[in-house]
């Protein structure tokens, strides 16, 4: 069992492996398209390349959803925001039978996980119920502490996301220069 201390990252592995997989493919059609555009500069391949650009930026937000453990707190990283949690915050850990992982909070808010959304895979598996026990064990922990705090948002990062974000925008306008 881990440290209270430490932090633990709980996340499915198949978004882990989808998430490499699908950049790389996505990757490699970029350099080839870029490779193209060497010999022609027509709008079509810059088109092509703002498309895989796009693509891997919404795999990295969506595949990289993830609930990190901390020694005070829960962080839920969802596509677009961060919740932080503390554990003296939260009032029942709900997650399981094919359903989405969430968190009520004392104050009666939900917080969904969209790395522990519903799926036909998890009622075979079983992923969403183990990441639920592993919090509930935090949680259990971290109310015997007395650290009082607020739940709070932020606007989560993705440096890979963001970048092939800024990267398709810019594709994207000089295709439409170029003519597609």
């Amino acid at each position: 069992m881990p440290k209270q201390h430490e932090d633990e990252v709980l996340r499915r592995t198949s978004f882990k492996a989808l998430s490499c997989v699908l950049t790389v493919v996505f990757g490699l059609v970029v350099v080839g398209l870029l490779v193209s555009l060497t010999h022609d500069l027509k709008g079509g391949p810059t088109s092509g390349v703002a498309a895989c650009l796009f693509t891997i930026a919404l795999v990295r937000r969506l595949l990289s959803s993830r609930i990190v453990l901390d020694s005070s707190a829960v962080e839920v990283v969802n596509p677009l925001i961060t919740y932080r949690v503390p554990y003296s915050s939260i009032a029942e850990v709900r997650g399981g039978g094919g359903g989405t992982l969430n968190l009520v909070t004392r104050a009666g808010d939900e917080i969904y996980s969209t790395g522990f959304g519903g799926s036909v895979i998890d009622n075979f598996v079983g992923s969403t119920e183990r990441a639920a026990e592993r919090i509930e064990q935090r949680v259990k922990r971290g109310r015997r502490g007395t650290q009082q705090g607020s739940v709070t948002k932020k606007f989560t990062v993705s440096w890979i996301a963001d970048l092939c974000t800024a990267g398709a925008i810019i594709c994207a306008v000089t295709a439409g220069v170029l003519g597609v």
